[in-house]
């Protein structure tokens, strides 16, 4: 009965044929392989008929089954058949000197790296090969997960796979950091975090209030330092006062007649003893 593959392959390689007759299986590809088409009994001109009778001749290549005996025969017949020769590499095995010349024009995929994208590869070239080219080709994740682990790739990729999911995450922490901590300017001092930033500002006439929070306000406010700017809508400084942070009292930072009505925002900074910046503020007057 003819049938579109001959599958060749070595027994230490049985577990892999196997998989591939589940995938030719699933996609209406028929085969014919040793294990169950030829027994003890049978001729060996068996074998040469079901190479002559089908439509590919795919070779399993690995380094169990290069270059062994029965293989290049195979092979021979194959070729001196004029039968189209596919050969699924599943191992990175480099093709053995006395096989170049008869595999040198033929289709050679690797199982590797994407186990999933080599299998549909195979699995298409196949069914155009044997005249039942497909649109939809059905791979199972057992499957794959079986050529994964002899995937001489597999390392790599697995490298990849948690490249791919801490990269994200990186990205994230990073945006934290730069939207989130920086933003409440929370800096790690000899005390601890502290940081403090304006809530709100009145003004009656010229003189303004500006009211603040702070976080973690240290038991000894005095070495650390408030800087309050007081401009116009143009950027001109009208106004600038400098205390120590005890004075923050009550939630106001600082209340002084300016002797101006037209400040439009208030720039202040919190800094340590070093000066260091613990937090920085350009506040807004609505």
């Amino acid at each position: 009965m003819s049938h579109d593959v001959y599958i060749c392959y070595d027994e230490a390689d049985k577990h892999i044929c196997d998989e591939i007759c589940h995938i030719f299986d699933q996609n209406n590809i028929s085969y014919w392989i040793k294990s169950e088409h030829f027994s003890s009994g049978d001729s060996v001109e068996k074998i040469s008929n079901a190479i002559t009778d089908s439509k590919c001749f795919m070779l399993i290549l690995s380094k169990s089954s290069n270059a062994v005996n029965f293989v290049l025969t195979e092979l021979d017949i194959a070729f001196s058949g004029g039968i189209p020769i596919l050969v699924y590499n599943i191992d990175d095995s480099k093709i053995d000197t006395n096989m170049e010349f008869i595999l040198q024009n033929n289709v050679i995929i690797n199982s590797f790296p994407n186990s999933k994208k080599q299998l549909n590869t195979l699995v298409s070239e196949t069914s155009k090969i044997v005249g039942k080219p497909l649109s939809n080709i059905k791979i199972d994740s057992k499957s794959v997960n079986e050529f994964e682990k002899i995937n001489p790739k597999r390392t790599q990729n697995t490298i990849k796979k948690y490249i791919k999911i801490a990269i994200p995450i990186a990205v994230i922490l990073i945006l934290i950091y730069f939207f989130v901590i920086l933003p409440m300017g929370q800096n790690t001092t000899d005390d601890g975090v502290f940081s403090m930033n304006v809530t709100k500002v009145e003004s009656s006439g010229t003189k303004y209030t500006v009211y603040g929070e702070s976080f973690n306000l240290p038991s000894d406010p005095s070495k650390y330092f408030m800087n309050i700017k007081f401009f116009d809508e143009k950027d001109n400084l009208i106004f600038e006062v400098n205390s120590t942070a005890d004075e923050f009292k009550s939630g106001i930072i600082c209340s002084f007649d300016v002797h101006a009505d037209n400040v439009t925002h208030v720039g202040f900074k919190l800094t340590d003893i070093n000066n260091n910046v613990l937090s920085e503020q350009n506040y807004i007057i609505k």
